[in-house]
């Protein structure tokens, strides 16, 4: 769910981008499957081929989801991130120093990983941002915005958010929990800000009463 702009797959298809492309390996993962610990031992750059990954923190029994990174969004392996896969997912994984090696000598793709970055960059601002000066109601009104502008389908005058995550999922990507993020989600039903249609899908008749 960052949504950069930029399709890294279609750039690495580009004349002169051969050598680099073939530095991605392909790998496959099962739903569920833990794909990389935290500070990974291989230091890697990897693109989503297809599926998604979950990004997050953990510390004892407490999770914060950072991402769920989709189609042609990358990632680093050199952070203290947890990296799941959410559904069947292949990643295009390559070493970094192979990466940056072929980054020195193409400067337009330079140019592209410097934005895709950037837009990496603010997107953690914008986490950081929220946790530190918003409360949980705002968070989880600010994210439901965000999603139905993303990802939204125009339905019945509203739009419908179809986001294919449990409770618990969502409850760590705006920092709280479960059972917090449950009643606020009654709530909001009960005031008709949102209809709650199961599996993840919420209808949101007027996105600007999120406001």
């Amino acid at each position: 769910m960052i949504h950069t702009g930029i399709d890294i797959l279609a750039e690495l298809q580009k004349p002169g981008l051969e050598e680099l492309a073939k530095s991605f390996q392909a790998r496959t993962y099962a739903r569920k499957t833990q794909i990389f610990l935290p500070n990974h031992a291989q230091d890697m750059i990897f693109i989503v081929s297809s599926g998604r990954t979950r990004i997050y923190l953990a510390y004892e029994d407490k999770e914060f989801t950072l991402a769920i990174l989709e189609r042609g969004d990358v990632y680093s392996t050199h952070t203290r991130a947890y990296v799941s896969a959410l559904d069947d997912t292949t990643l295009l994984c390559a070493q970094t120093a192979q990466v940056r090696r072929h980054m020195l000598s193409i400067p337009e793709f330079t140019g592209t990983m410097v934005r895709v970055l950037s837009e990496l960059l603010k997107h953690s601002i914008s986490i950081i941002d929220d946790l530190a000066f918003r409360d949980v109601q705002t968070r989880l009104l600010r994210f439901l915005r965000f999603v139905s502008t993303q990802s939204g389908v125009a339905e019945s005058g509203g739009v419908l958010v179809n986001l294919g995550l449990t409770t618990e999922q969502i409850a760590s990507i705006i920092g709280t929990t479960r059972q917090t993020l449950s009643t606020m989600l009654n709530g909001l039903e009960r005031d008709a800000v949102i209809e709650l249609r199961g599996r993840g899908a919420i209808f949101i008749p007027d996105v600007a009463a999120l406001d």
